[in-house]
C-alpha cells in the first residue's frame, strides 16, 4: 500500500512539473504591447491567423482585500477560453466577480461564495471600495509579476469588471473609460494549434516581437520543488528495504516454529524439494495479499495524498496512476520474496527430521 500510495504520488509530481497548465501557465507565449494602437495590431494579426487557438488579453493592478495587498490579473479571452488555469468554482464573468488563489483566499479566511471588499491602489491615491464574489481559485501565470502572483498567491477578475472598477457609474464613465484603456499596459497570452503549424507560428512570432515576446517561465519555488522530483522514489527505496526486512524475519520466525510440522511432513515421505516448496508459498501467499489489499488501497491514499498537496499549493489537482510502474512494483515485490525465501527454504529442506521430532 505504501509503495503503491508514493508510486501515485511520484507520478503525478513528475506530470506537474511537465505540464505548464497544471501550475498557471495555459499559454504558450506572451507578447507585451507597448501602447494601445500596437496592442490593437498585434491583435489583428493574430485574429487572422489561422495557427493561432487560442487569444487572451491580459493586464494587471494591485489592490487592497482585507487590508492584505493582491495583484489582480484582469484578463478577457478575444479566441477560446481564457488562458489561466482553474483549480476550483469558475473564472469570473460578471463585474462584481473575482478569482483568488488558494493562498490568498486561506491568508483572507474566506471562501468561493464570500463577498469580499476590494480597493484598488490608485497613483491618484483616490480610494474607491467596490463588493466582488469569490466564484473560484485559480493559478496566476508564473513569472508575470515577479513574486507577486503565481502558485496559490494573487486574484483574478475581467477586464471589464477591472476598467467598470476604476471607473464607477459617473457623469463621464465614457471618458474615464477610453482614458483607462489608453493607460493601461496589455499583454497578449497565445496558445497555438498542435502540431507542426503551431510550432512554426510560435517560432515567427518569437523572431518578429523579440524581447517582448516569452514562453512561459515556472516559479522559482516550483523549480526547486521540481528538483527533489526524486523523493518519492527514495522514499519508495526505504520502504521497499524495510517491507524486505519484515518479510525475511517472518520467514525465518516461521521456518524456526514450525520445524515440528516440518519435520512430520519430511517423515510421511515429503522430499527436500516439496518442504523448500512449502516456505516458498508461504512467502508467496503473504506477498499476494499485500498486493490484491494494497494495490487499490495505494492508489486510493496516494490519489487523495496527492489531491490535497496540489489544492494546498495552488496547482491544479490532476493525480496520475501509472499502470506499467504498478505492474513492475508487483513483479519486484514476487521476485523479492523468491530470494528472500531461498535461505528459509534451504535451511528447512535440510533439516533431519529426527532432529526435528526429538522433543516428541
Amino acid at each position: 500500500m505504501a509503495l503503491c500510495g508514493t508510486a501515485v504520488f511520484g507520478s503525478s509530481l513528475s506530470h506537474l512539473t511537465t505540464t505548464p497548465a497544471l501550475y498557471g501557465d495555459a499559454y504558450q507565449l506572451v507578447i507585451y504591447a507597448s501602447d494601445p494602437t500596437q496592442g490593437q495590431q498585434l491583435l489583428g494579426a493574430l485574429e487572422r491567423s489561422a495557427a493561432i487557438a487560442d487569444i487572451t488579453l491580459g493586464t494587471g493592478g494591485q489592490f487592497v482585500i482585507e487590508k492584505t495587498h493582491v495583484t489582480s490579473f484582469a484578463a478577457t479571452a478575444i479566441r477560446g477560453p481564457v488562458l489561466l488555469s482553474t483549480v476550483t468554482g469558475r473564472f469570473p464573468n460578471r463585474n462584481d466577480q473575482i478569482a483568488l488563489g488558494s493562498s490568498t483566499l486561506r491568508a483572507l479566511g474566506v471562501h468561493i461564495g464570500s463577498v469580499v471588499p476590494v480597493t484598488p491602489v490608485l497613483p491618484t491615491g483616490v480610494t474607491r471600495t467596490m463588493a466582488f464574489r469569490v466564484v473560484g481559485t485559480v493559478v496566476l501565470p508564473t513569472g508575470i509579476a515577479a513574486d507577486q502572483a503565481g502558485l496559490g498567491v494573487g486574484g483574478a477578475m475581467t477586464i471589464d469588471a477591472y476598467l467598470h472598477f476604476l471607473c464607477p457609474q459617473v457623469v463621464d464613465q465614457a471618458r474615464c473609460l477610453q482614458s483607462a484603456k489608453q493607460n493601461l499596459s496589455f499583454a497578449v497570452f497565445v496558445r497555438a494549434v498542435p502540431g507542426p503549424r503551431g510550432r512554426a507560428a510560435i517560432s515567427h512570432l518569437l523572431t518578429e516581437y523579440g524581447n517582448n515576446a516569452v514562453g512561459p517561465a515556472p516559479s522559482t519555488g516550483l523549480v526547486n520543488f521540481g528538483e527533489a522530483v526524486n523523493f518519492p522514489l527514495i522514499f519508495g527505496l526505504m520502504l521497499a528495504v524495510f517491507g524486505a526486512a519484515t518479510l525475511g524475519h517472518l520467514l525465518v520466525v516461521s521456518v524456526g516454529r514450525r520445524r515440528h510440522g516440518m519435520g512430520l511432513l519430511k517423515a510421511l515421505g515429503f522430499v527436500n524439494r516439496q518442504v523448500a516448496a512449502a516456505v516458498y508459498w508461504q512467502a508467496t501467499t503473504v506477498t499476494l495479499v499485500g498486493i490484491v489489499l494494497g494495490i487499490p488501497l495505494g492508489v486510493v491514499i496516494g490519489r487523495a495524498t496527492w489531491n490535497a498537496f496540489a489544492l494546498n499549493i495552488g496547482v491544479v489537482p490532476v493525480s496520475v496512476v501509472n499502470g506499467w510502474l504498478i505492474v513492475e512494483l508487483m513483479a519486484c515485490a514476487l521476485a523479492a520474496v523468491a530470494l528472500l525465501a531461498v535461505a528459509p527454504a534451504i535451511v528447512a529442506s535440510h533439516r533431519r527430521p529426527a532432529r526435528l521430532l526429538r522433543t516428541e
